[in-house]
C-alpha cells in the first residue's frame, strides 16, 4: 500500500481526486445510482491509518471529513441529489453508491492518518478548535497562532464541540480559582497535568478526583474537559460493557467518567490500555468476519467519593487529586460558576498554549537522573514546570509524593498486599512453602478483619503466587521483596523487609 505523507496534503488530494463518471453513462438513461456516483465525483477519497475509507467534502473553503457509509455522508448524497431533482434517492441507490465509493477509495490506496482534537506534525502541535470554519491552533516553540487550514486531517465525532479562541493576559494559576484542590502539592501537579494534556502522542496518567459530597467533583471534571476537549456530552456514567467503554474511548480525546463507585478488573485493564496506548478489535455489526479496530491513547478523568481505582496497574498510571468540600457560605449557583469560568477560559487557554510552546523549546534539553513509571509525562511535566517558572524539581517532588499515595492506595485496596505488610511488620524475614504462607496470611486476615471472601483473595497456593506478582512493585516500594523457587515437589517463598525506597 502506498502510504502518503501529509506534506502538501491539499495538492495531493486534488491530484488524486477520484473521477467516477464513465463515458458509457452518457449512452443510456442515468439510474439514481449513476447520478449519485456522478455527483460524488467531486469527493476526494482516501483511507485512514486503519484501512477505513473516508471522503473529503470541500465547500466554500471549508473541509469536512466523513466516513464512507456513514449517515453523515448519506445525508450529503441525499442533499446533492435533492438539489437537482427535488426528490430523494432510494435507500438502495445510496447503498450502492457507498459501495462504489468504498471500492474506489481502496483502489486509489491514498492513505492519510486521521487525528482526533490534537496532533503532532513536523515541529508543531495542531489543536482542532472544532468550529465550522475548521480552524486550528498551531503551537510551536515560537508561540501559537490561529490557522485556517492545517496540513493534516482531523476527524470530528458527533460529541466534539467548539473550543473558545485563546486570549492573552492570563496565567496558568487562574485555573485554581475554578477548581478547589485540598493540597498545595496537588495544585501544582494538577496545573502541570492540565498543560501536558495538550502534548499529543504520549501516555497521560489517568486523573482521579476524589472528595466528600459537596466537593464539586462533577463540576471540576467538566471544567477540565471544557479546557482540553470540549464536548456536547462532557461527562458520562461508566458504560455497562467493555465494548461500549472502548467505543467511548475511541470517540473522545478526553473521556470523563462521572460519579464512579468501583471498576471491574476488565474495565480497569481497558483504561490502562487507553492510558499507555492500544485498542481492541470488534466484529462489524451484521457481518461474519469483518472487524472494526478501535484504537486509542487517551486522557482519562475519573471521579468518585473515594479513589475509584483499586487495581495496582491502573493506580500506578494515575494521579490522585483530593478536592476540598465547598462550605455553604461559599456556594454559588451553577449559572454563576459557569459564567465566571467562561469569562476566564480564553485567557487560561492562552496561558496553556503559551506554556506548551515554551515547554517544546525546553524539552530537548531536559535530562533527568531518574524517570518515574510514566516516563514521558515526567519529562514533559518537568519542562512545563520550568516553562511556567514553577521549578521542575518541585514538580518532581509533588509527583513523587503522589506516587507514594497511589502506592499506599494500591496496597490498602489489595487484601493480599495488606496482609503481607502486616505479616512483615513483625519480622524482617519469612521463609516457608507458598502453601504455608497462605495459611499464615489467612491467620493475619482473621485477626486484622481482612475480607478473605473478596474476589482478589487467593483460594489456593498457585493463585497466591499470581496475586503476589500483581503487587510485586508496590511491595518493593514499601521495602518488601520476595523470591519464589521450586524446591522438590513444593514451591518455597522467601520474603525480606528492607528499608523502603
Amino acid at each position: 500500500m502506498n502510504t502518503s505523507g501529509t506534506a502538501g496534503l491539499t495538492q495531493t488530494l486534488d491530484t488524486a481526486q477520484t473521477t467516477l463518471e464513465s463515458p458509457q453513462l452518457q449512452e443510456k438513461k442515468e439510474t439514481q445510482t449513476d447520478t449519485l456516483i456522478r455527483l460524488a465525483s467531486e469527493l476526494k477519497l482516501f483511507l485512514n491509518q486503519y484501512n477505513e475509507a473516508y471522503a473529503v467534502i470541500e465547500s466554500s473553503g471549508k473541509r469536512e471529513i466523513q466516513k464512507i457509509g456513514s449517515k453523515a455522508l448519506d445525508r450529503w448524497l441525499m442533499r446533492q441529489y435533492f438539489a437537482d431533482f427535488n426528490s430523494p434517492p432510494s435507500p438502495d441507490a445510496i447503498k450502492q453508491t457507498n459501495r462504489v465509493l468504498m471500492m474506489k477509495a481502496h483502489e486509489e490506496e491514498l492513505v492519510y492518518p486521521l487525528h482526533l482534537r490534537i496532533a503532532h506534525h513536523q515541529d508543531s502541535i495542531y489543536y482542532d478548535n472544532g468550529d465550522v470554519s475548521g480552524s486550528v491552533i498551531k503551537i510551536s516553540n515560537e508561540g501559537y497562532r490561529v490557522e485556517a487550514q492545517p496540513p493534516i486531517l482531523f476527524h470530528r465525532t458527533l460529541n466534539v464541540a467548539p473550543q473558545s479562541l485563546p486570549a492573552a493576559g492570563g496565567k496558568l494559576s487562574d485555573i485554581l480559582q475554578h477548581v478547589r484542590i485540598k493540597d498545595e502539592w496537588d495544585e501544582l501537579l494538577f496545573m502541570i497535568y492540565l498543560v501536558t494534556c495538550f502534548i499529543p502522542g504520549i501516555p497521560h496518567p489517568a486523573l482521579i478526583f476524589s472528595g466528600e459530597k459537596g466537593a464539586a467533583k462533577t463540576t471540576s471534571t467538566r471544567i477540565i474537559r471544557s479546557l482540553v476537549d470540549p464536548a456536547k456530552q462532557d461527562t458520562t456514567f461508566l458504560p455497562s460493557g467493555t465494548g461500549d467503554l472502548a467505543l467511548s474511548l475511541s470517540k473522545n480525546y478526553m473521556l470523563c467518567l462521572d460519579n464512579l463507585d468501583s471498576l471491574t478488573a476488565e474495565k480497569s485493564d481497558l483504561l490502562c490500555t487507553a492510558v499507555t496506548g492500544g485498542g481492541i478489535s470488534k466484529r462489524k455489526l451484521f457481518t461474519d468476519d469483518e472487524e472494526v479496530i478501535l484504537s486509542f491513547k487517551r486522557c482519562i478523568v475519573l471521579n468518585g467519593i473515594h479513589v475509584v481505582a483499586s487495581r495496582p496497574d491502573l493506580l500506578d498510571r494515575s494521579i490522585l487529586i483530593e478536592l476540598e468540600r465547598i462550605e455553604e457560605k461559599d456556594r454559588k449557583e451553577e449559572s454563576t460558576i459557569w459564567a465566571d469560568f467562561e469569562a476566564a477560559k480564553p485567557c487560561i487557554l492562552g496561558a496553556i498554549y503559551d506554556l506548551v510552546g515554551k515547554a517544546m523549546k525546553l524539552y530537548p534539553s531536559v535530562q533527568l537522573p531518574e524517570l518515574f513509571r510514566m516516563a514521558d509525562f515526567t519529562r514533559w511535566g518537568y519542562a512545563v514546570a520550568e516553562a511556567a517558572g514553577l521549578d521542575g524539581n518541585l514538580f518532581l517532588e509533588a509527583y513523587k509524593a503522589n506516587i507514594t499515595r497511589t502506592n499506599t492506595e494500591a496496597i490498602e485496596s489489595n487484601p493480599v498486599a495488606t496482609a503481607i505488610c502486616v505479616l512483615m511488620d513483625k519480622q524482617p524475614e519469612w521463609h516457608s512453602t507458598v502453601t504455608g504462607l497462605l495459611d499464615a496470611l489467612e491467620n493475619v486476615a482473621f485477626h486484622e478483619r481482612i475480607n478473605t471472601k473478596a474476589r482478589m483473595w487467593p483460594k489456593a497456593a498457585h493463585i497466591l503466587s499470581r496475586r503476589l506478582g500483581e503487587v510485586k512493585s508496590n511491595l518493593e516500594k514499601r521495602g518488601i521483596t520476595f523470591d519464589i523457587k521450586n524446591e522438590g515437589p513444593a514451591k518455597f517463598i522467601t520474603i525480606e523487609k528492607k528499608p523502603a525506597e
